[in-house]
């Protein structure tokens, strides 16, 4: 049976254009820490990927192998049978976040099934995507319906998002809230879901839409508050600067405003509405690059989508949150573990030792992990091999990147700065990426499309030498 060791891994960063750029950026700083590359101070550097999704995949260092082809290897070493590609259930990322995300949302296993069916190349996954995000730095975001009674006030207090919704439906919504009915009850979901679907669909008359806006940014300049705290009137100042004339600059009014400091986390599962707005971040995210979007991005968008996989469930900030755990025996590794499967984060915080035999173990686990090193400078040993190797003790500093087999036994020792550290792992088995890889490899086909009229029929003429379109994968976030 076949050992498997630590390995320090070459991993991805995504450049979308609402990134950090340069080295203001955190990704960028902890990918030129660990990486051999430049920055480009021009350039805006977004995530990085942590994980073996075929969009990302992180490689082995030392060959430049993919993860996901070592773990299948090693697999296959160990168990003496023929295993599939095996893919970890999970992507962990560092976010840097200057300019307004999209308003979205991402689906369920079912619902992502069914959205790959009808449209593969705008929903390339199937698989669906819980999202995690601890705040590295001040972070803030958009998230979940606020409480039934706070939409409805807002409604009164802002004329124009009542009628985006329609002045009947809208009306209608206020009712069920004033007459105290259950923001829990599939009626008053019902009618928010109606409301919802008017108001994102109100893009499609952007005069109406434009002469609205002027009037809300007016009123919030007069001082009109709703429920609206100054924090979050200059969210929507910032969406307005980011996307002018976009309906997402409504969004604050019935959407949760959250703020994280950092070291605070939430989570929210798929079916939720959110937005990231700023600040830099540690995600975990189910094994899944699919993103239904309905406002604040030049990307494609699809509402109906979108209002078809949202739950419309409302309530409190709080709801999302997820509090720390301090793993016993381990005082130093606070766990956040939400309802959810595909990943559980640890964050390791280690102080300087001024002794080099001062051994600080982590947790052994029976799955793999990816732990990226954000603080410090140690040494990083493999208790579980015998004797010394020179794969059993790597030196690890801030940018270091480490893939963890299973039942790994490691420490760090000789800590001459405090380490900050984080690590993601599951238990649970990563998808099935083989039919994403065959239609990422597909090449776009180039044509030339024209319709003649000959009396009341139409002809379709196609010329195969004059390029119409580039067929572009629509990543996670792209705006």
């Amino acid at each position: 049976m076949q050992k498997v060791n630590m390995e320090r891994l070459q991993c991805h960063v995504q450049n979308y254009a609402w990134g950090k750029k340069g080295m203001d950026s955190e990704v960028a700083m902890i990918y030129a820490a660990g990486h051999d590359v430049c920055i480009d101070g021009d350039k805006p550097y977004a995530e990085l990927w942590m994980g073996t999704h075929p969009d990302g995949p992180a490689r082995l260092k030392r060959n430049d192998i993919k993860l996901s082809s070592y773990i299948t290897e090693t697999e296959k070493s160990i168990y003496e049978r023929s295993v599939e590609e095996t893919h970890l259930p999970f992507i962990m990322k560092i976010m840097s976040i200057s300019r307004t995300l999209s308003l979205q949302a991402h689906p369920t296993r079912e619902q992502a099934a069914r959205l790959n069916d009808r449209d593969p190349l705008h929903y390339p996954d199937r698989n669906h995507k819980p999202e995690l995000a601890y705040a590295l730095t001040r972070f803030e975001l958009l998230c979940g319906f606020r409480p039934a009674v706070e939409i409805s006030t807002n409604i009164s207090a802002f004329s124009e998002l009542g009628e985006l919704m329609g002045k009947d439906t809208s009306k209608a919504f206020q009712i069920l809230v004033e007459a105290g009915v259950s923001e829990e009850c599939a009626t008053t979901k019902a009618a928010l879901a109606v409301c919802f679907k008017k108001l994102m669909h109100a893009r499609e008359d952007k005069q109406h839409l434009n002469s609205l806006i002027d009037s809300f940014l007016h009123k919030l300049d007069l001082g009109e508050r709703g429920c609206l705290s100054e924090e979050t009137v200059k969210v929507i100042r910032k969406i307005a600067a980011d996307f002018p004339g976009d309906v997402g600059i409504f969004s604050p009014l019935f959407i949760n405003h959250m703020i994280l400091e950092p070291g605070e986390c939430c989570y929210y599962a798929a079916e939720e509405i959110h937005a990231y707005l700023s600040g830099e971040c540690v995600e975990c995210v189910g094994c899944s690059n699919n993103t239904i979007r309905a406002a604040c991005t030049p990307k494609y968008i699809d509402v109906d989508a979108l209002c078809e996989v949202l739950n419309y469930r409302m309530g409190h900030s709080s709801y999302y949150l997820v509090p720390p755990v301090t793993l016993n025996g381990f005082t130093y590794v606070n766990e956040y573990a939400p309802d959810c499967k595909d990943f559980i984060l640890h964050e390791i915080k280690i102080a300087s030792t001024s002794e080099n035999s001062s051994r600080i173990p982590i947790p052994s686990l029976s799955c793999g992990s990816i732990m990226v090193i954000v603080k410090g400078e140690a040494e990083l040993e493999n208790l579980s091999e015998r004797g010394y190797r020179r794969d059993k003790h790597i030196r690890i500093a801030r940018g270091d990147i480490i893939y963890i087999p299973p039942g790994a036994q490691l420490c760090f020792y000789g800590c001459q700065r405090d380490i900050l550290a984080y690590r993601t792992f599951s238990y649970e088995r990563g998808p099935d990426h083989s039919l994403l890889n065959i239609a990422n490899s597909m090449q776009p086909v180039a044509s030339k499309l024209k319709v003649q009229k000959k009396g009341r029929a139409k002809y379709l003429i196609v010329d195969e030498d004059a390029e119409i379109f580039d067929v572009e994968t629509e990543m996670d976030g792209i705006c």
